[in-house]
């Protein structure tokens, strides 16, 4: 007896696929397509807590840089002696804001590198996930050794300093997925990433270029490419070192 069509595929036995995790193993081919597919899925699961980290983030970013211009222009508005009274003052108020504003950005975008790969890795995020200091030792001298090759490279001739910062791309995400390998086993993976899937790695930065742009021009999409790009690679680096991930259908 032929069965009557089912209208209802999710019920009567007729279950769709549910996330399952993918656990550790050998490294596997990093596909950039599905990287940001992925990563787009693990992102729609719990966006809220990224844009309201992301809009907190901006807000004291700009009272610090207020902060920091007001003394400066208020100086302007007094005399020629007055002015050079201040200046010693103001001078200190823009070096510890901006120190504290870059040490700010640090955390910051440490966090976002950490939460990328926990979210994709199918943990819970909150807000108060982006404002933690434990367990950025590695990371944070991490972060400033690719920083520092990558601005030594651009001083020779730009091409050295654009490889550089191609082969360690994965660095930031591999620092928190695989903090047990030191920083040597950090940087090595990274570059066996990239050039293991070369074809991958190069179309993962043309996503990265092309969604950093689309943000950039809509402004408020940077509240959406800005943890995409970084969920896409936080994929991508989990699924060429064999890490665990959350496969999301």
């Amino acid at each position: 007896m032929t069965q009557p069509h089912d209208p209802y595929p999710g019920y009567a036995g007729h279950q769709p696929p549910t996330p399952h995790m993918i656990p550790p193993g050998p490294p596997r081919p990093v596909d950039a397509v599905a990287s940001l597919t992925q990563g787009w899925k693990a992102l729609a699961s719990n966006l809220l807590p990224w844009v309201l980290a992301m809009l907190i983030f901006l807000a004291v970013f700009v009272v610090i840089m207020v902060v920091a211009v007001v003394p400066v222009a208020l100086s302007e508005t007094v005399s020629e002696d007055q002015a050079v009274a201040l200046a010693p003052a103001t001078v200190a108020a823009l070096i510890i804001a901006y120190l504290i504003a870059f040490a700010i950005g640090v955390v910051w975008s440490l966090n976002v590198y950490r939460n990328a790969v926990r979210q994709v890795q199918g943990e819970s995020v909150t807000v108060g996930s982006f404002f933690q200091f434990r367990d950025l030792g590695i990371p944070f001298v991490a972060y400033l050794l690719v920083s520092l090759a990558t601005f030594l490279g651009m001083l020779l001739l730009i091409i050295p300093g654009l490889v550089v910062a191609f082969l360690l791309m994965f660095v930031p995400y591999l620092a928190f997925s695989r903090p047990e390998t030191g920083l040597s086993g950090i940087f090595r993976g990274s570059v066996e990433i990239a050039r293991n899937n070369l074809g991958a790695s190069l179309l993962l930065v043309l996503f990265s270029l092309l969604l950093g742009a689309v943000g950039s021009i809509t402004v408020i999409g940077i509240f959406i490419t800005t943890p995409l790009v970084a969920m896409m690679m936080a994929h991508a680096s989990l699924q060429g070192s064999g890490d665990r991930m959350l496969y999301r259908p």
